[in-house]
């Protein structure tokens, strides 16, 4: 997915850093596809659950872009299985990845936006995060992408007042999700799952002016499942 939303936003024009965990290969094959689109790709390999890492990676980034005019925040680690066999250092990877990580970049970009009066934060949910339930076999994550769901209502309130917008795009059942069911007819009511063009659209419209008004809100492309 975090593949697709940066050619995507590549071919509209943007400038794009992509920010790799793993695969620096793969991060520069991106970087070569955007500049083949015309655009300026650069990309940094670090762990954003690092503190330190994180805050030097967007001194850097604001220092070869010279601005910051978007924020995606792209899905974190998950993890599922019976959660009275799950540990502690599980509880607390997957805060680090879906929500510690997420937020920080969040405020590190919103006070670098606010100075030029605009922006748009985007950060990747999951369709149930904005429901208080119980889901033994994935409770961390949804736990986490939950917390995630408040912090961007909350920074919407106050981001919005220097034209930043906060949003969140939600994800049913991705194409390359885990644990997938071998006929998604049978789970999810328009019969497929969701495609990275699917996902592409509904960043698009918060990106787009006719959302320049909208903040705080949570779009699900899941096709009718979980809602």
């Amino acid at each position: 997915m975090g593949r697709a939303l940066t050619l995507a936003l590549a071919a509209d024009g943007y400038d794009v850093g992509i920010i790799t965990r793993k695969s620096e290969s793969a991060a520069r094959a991106v970087c070569t596809q955007c500049e083949r689109l015309g655009v300026y790709a650069c990309y940094w390999k670090a762990d954003l659950t690092d503190i330190d890492a994180t805050e030097e990676i967007s001194r850097d980034f604001v220092r070869e872009y010279k601005r910051w005019d978007v924020l995606i925040n792209n899905i974190g680690d998950y993890w599922t299985g019976p959660i009275l066999s799950m540990k502690t250092d599980t509880i607390k990877d997957m805060f680090q990845s879906n929500f510690s990580a997420a937020a920080r970049l969040s405020l590190l970009a919103t006070k670098i936006m606010r100075l030029r009066k605009q922006g748009r934060i985007i950060n990747i949910g999951w369709v149930f995060a904005d429901r208080m339930q119980g889901i033994p076999d994935a409770a961390a994550y949804h736990a986490a992408k939950t917390a995630l769901v408040s912090f961007s209502s909350s920074l919407a309130k106050v981001a919005i007042v220097d034209g930043v917008t906060v949003n969140m795009v939600s994800p049913g059942m991705h194409y390359t999700s885990v644990d997938l069911p071998k006929d998604p007819k049978k789970v999810i009511p328009a019969g497929r799952f969701s495609s990275d063009e699917d996902i592409i659209g509904a960043v698009r419209y918060f990106l787009s002016p006719q959302a320049a008004y909208i903040t705080g809100s949570n779009i699900k492309v899941s096709g009718g499942y979980g809602v």
